[in-house]
Parts: structure tokens; sequence; C-alpha cells
């Protein structure tokens, strides 16, 4: 569609994430499987995967169909914070797009989430560790 070529246009330009086929992504969570879903929210589903091509093991973020913001986030997401680059930030990796489908390639945090760690009732962080 016409608004896919100009996010792509848009997208490409610069460095930072780049771009990969749906194929390449279904293919890397099997499918967008059950056995890889990692967690759902409000802007939709993430499934843990792994790029054969690259040995690199990524967390794909597949937004919801039914996110009234989610092609806002999407671009958001790919054009401003594909660009950044810190130590405590999840690296966004790639993008991709077709038809209606948005998926958003991160780097796995193999740890889990931060607030995991913060709000876990049965291993309780002391004030130091929070700190640093």
């Amino acid at each position: 569609t016409p608004l896919d070529q100009d996010m792509d246009n848009e997208f490409e330009k610069g460095v930072g994430p780049r771009r990969f086929r749906y194929n390449e992504l279904s293919r890397a969570t099997r499918g967008f499987s059950d056995e890889e879903k990692l967690g759902e929210g409000g802007f939709g589903a993430v499934y843990r995967g792994f790029l054969q091509d690259q040995g690199l093991h990524v967390a794909i973020k597949r937004v919801s169909k039914t996110s009234n913001q989610g092609r806002r986030e999407y671009i958001a997401e790919v054009t401003i914070i594909g660009r950044l680059r810190h130590r405590n930030l999840v690296q966004l990796v790639g993008w991709c797009h077709k038809a209606d489908e948005l998926l958003l390639v991160y780097e796995l945090m193999t740890n889990g989430s931060l607030d995991a760690h913060l709000y876990n009732s049965t291993e309780v962080l002391t004030w130091a560790t929070r700190y640093h």
C-alpha cells in the first residue's frame, strides 16, 4: 500500500534498525507459536525468536491489530527508538510491516525485565542493588 511504501522510505534512511522479511520472523518464532510467547501487553504480544543466519536471539513484538495507537506507536519506535543507543535501553534490531502485520525486533534480554526484578515478591533486591 502507499502508506507502507512511505514508511519503507522513511525507515530506510540513515543507519539504524534493519528491515526483516515477514517469513524470516515467522520462521524465527516457529510461526508465532504459543510456546515462544513471552508475554502480552496493550500494544501486542512478544515472542522469543532465533535468527539463524545471524545466530541472534531476539524478542519480536507483534503489534496488536486492535490497538488504536498501534501504527503510530510502531512508527515512533522505528524512527525514534531505533536511533537511540544506551546501555540501559533494549536495542531495536529491526522492523517488518506486511499488509496488516506490524513487527518490531529487539535484542532478547535473557534475565527478564527490570520490573520483574524490582517487584518480585519472593526475592527482594537490596537497596544498593536497586540503585546500581
